[in-house]
Parts: structure tokens; sequence; C-alpha cells
């Protein structure tokens, strides 16, 4: 599938939400895509990743086809929908920026202009004239500001606890070092911690969360103020249609009648304190002891 021939269009203060994993940022990723005007890294273009089949992000058209484009089912599998393009990123990247480590902005030189032409090619092909995309793990704020320097950062937030739940709750997490800690060389503290607990995986995954939260907090503090924005999850959940007021304000998008239309028909599920009643007392306990004093530091009641 050839490009299409015209100019590249200019790419104009992109979206880039970030969190811990499990943190939320799919759903509110999902939410925000739902904006007229924006576009982003498909399922089609994550599955067909090579850049000759970029132009499949012009299915995501069929959106704004009127009666059509909303009536669409969510979970069909033809339906664009955004999504954490990993199979892309490695793609286009030779893999570094899938690796499980921190990326800075020498590393940010050498995947410049691929990162650039990706972006270029999916606001043309949607049509759309700003472009948002999300990804999880190490924040990559740093890197991501080398190769847009105008781009707005959104932190999605979730407390630990329901993180760390989320986490025992996955197939391919199963709680130990060896397969289950990607984040580089352990502290020795947290070893301490891990190893002090009987190798608890409910202590390994609050650690996870505690480990990223606090490079997102590194990293942040060298962003322009005017540049990022913070979002607690839990609010979110609460009120879809009042935090992405604020957030829609923030981007500087336009007001659309549309978006909120489609955000009220968005059904959120909300898991926020299914924690509570996984998690025995010692479990919670143990995550209490872990990462209490970061809950509390990032802002959440314990």
């Amino acid at each position: 599938m050839a490009e299409a021939s015209v100019a590249d269009p200019k790419i104009d203060r992109p979206i880039l939400c970030f969190g811990t994993g499990r943190g939320g940022t799919t759903v509110f990723l999902r939410v925000l895509s739902e904006h007229p005007d924006l576009a982003w890294f498909s399922n089609f273009t994550h599955r067909f990743h090579h850049r000759a089949f970029y132009p499949l992000a012009a299915l995501s058209r069929i959106r704004d086809l009127p009666w059509l484009g909303d009536a669409l089912p969510y979970d069909w599998k033809i339906r664009p929908k955004p999504r954490e393009a990993n199979k892309l990123y490695k793609a286009m990247t030779g893999g570094a920026f899938t690796q499980p480590a921190p990326l800075g902005r020498e590393d940010a030189r050498k995947q410049l202009d691929a990162w650039r032409a990706a972006v270029r090619s999916h606001l043309r092909w949607h049509g759309k004239p700003r472009f948002v995309n999300k990804h999880t793990g190490f924040p990559r704020c740093e890197f991501f500001l080398e190769i847009f320097p105008d781009a707005r950062f959104i932190h999605v937030m979730r407390d630990g606890r329901a993180v760390a739940n989320s986490l025992l709750n996955v197939p391919w997490w199963d709680g130990t070092i060896e397969n289950s800690w990607w984040w580089g060389e352990m502290a020795e503290e947290d070893e301490k911690l891990f190893v002090d607990s009987g190798r608890a995986p409910v202590v390994l995954a609050g650690l996870v969360w505690r480990t990223l939260m606090r490079h997102n907090e590194r990293e942040l503090a060298d962003v322009n103020p005017a540049q990022q924005f913070e979002v607690n999850y839990t609010h979110f959940v609460a009120d879809p249609l009042g935090m992405m007021e604020r957030v829609r304000e923030y981007c500087e998008l336009r007001p659309s009648e549309k978006f909120d239309a489609r955000i009220r028909r968005i059904k959120i599920h909300n898991a926020d304190d299914k924690w509570k009643r996984d998690l025995d007392d010692e479990q919670k306990r143990l995550l209490h002891d872990t990462i209490g004093e970061d809950l509390v530091h990032f802002g959440f009641e314990l």
C-alpha cells in the first residue's frame, strides 16, 4: 500500500498518556480517543506494524460516518480502536523503545525520524489535526520531549493497592523476581523487604508500583508544568465527563458535543475498590508496610 502523495501534516502538541501498567491508561485512552480531532495508533497498525501498512489507519474514518460510526460495537473485532501499539513501537525502533529500561534524549535522537514519520502518517490517514498515544512502564518523558518538544503529558495515577491486586490477577505475572521484575536491578532495601515477607507476590507487586511511580515523579520534575497534567484514576471513573472536560481544556482541544455524547454512552466498570475484597488481611498488611508512605506521598488515602 502506497503512502498518500500529500504534504506531511504538522505534529502539533501530541498528547502522550502514560502510567505504571494495570493503572487505567487503557480505559483512559479509550475515552479520550473519542474526541473527533484525535488520531492514534490503532489495533490495525499494531497488528500490521510495518510502515507499508500505515494507511490502515484510514479505517478509523469509519467513526466519522453519520449513524454508522457511533453504532459500531466497541468490542467488534474489525472496529478501529486505539491501543498501546507495542508491536509497532518495536518494529519502528528495532526493539529499542520497548526494552525495559529508562530512555533519554540521546536514545530519542536515534529514533526521532521513525517516531515523527509514524505520527505524521497516522495524522494524515486519520485526517485529524492532533495525535494521542499511551504507553506503560518507564515514563519516557525526557525521551519524548526530544522528539516532540511541545508534547502534552498526561500521567494516569491509580492507587497502588488496586494496581498490585490487578497484577496478582493476570496470567502473565507470577510474582517472582525471576519472571516478574523488569525494572532494572532491584534496590537492596526493596529486595530485603521482599525476602523478609517470605517472597510474597503482593509485596513484589507493590514494589513494582512504587518503583515506577518514583521514576514518573523524577522525570516529570524536569517537564514544564504547563506541559503536564495528572489524572487520578479514582476521580476519572467516578466522573468521566467531568474529568474529560478538564483534560480537554488542558490539551486545548475544541469543545465537542459529539465527544460529550460518546463519553456518556461508555460504560466504565469501576473496579478501584476490588482490592479490598480480593486481598486477605495479611496481604493488606504487607502492602501497607511496603507502599503506605508512598500512597500518602502520591495523594492516596490509607
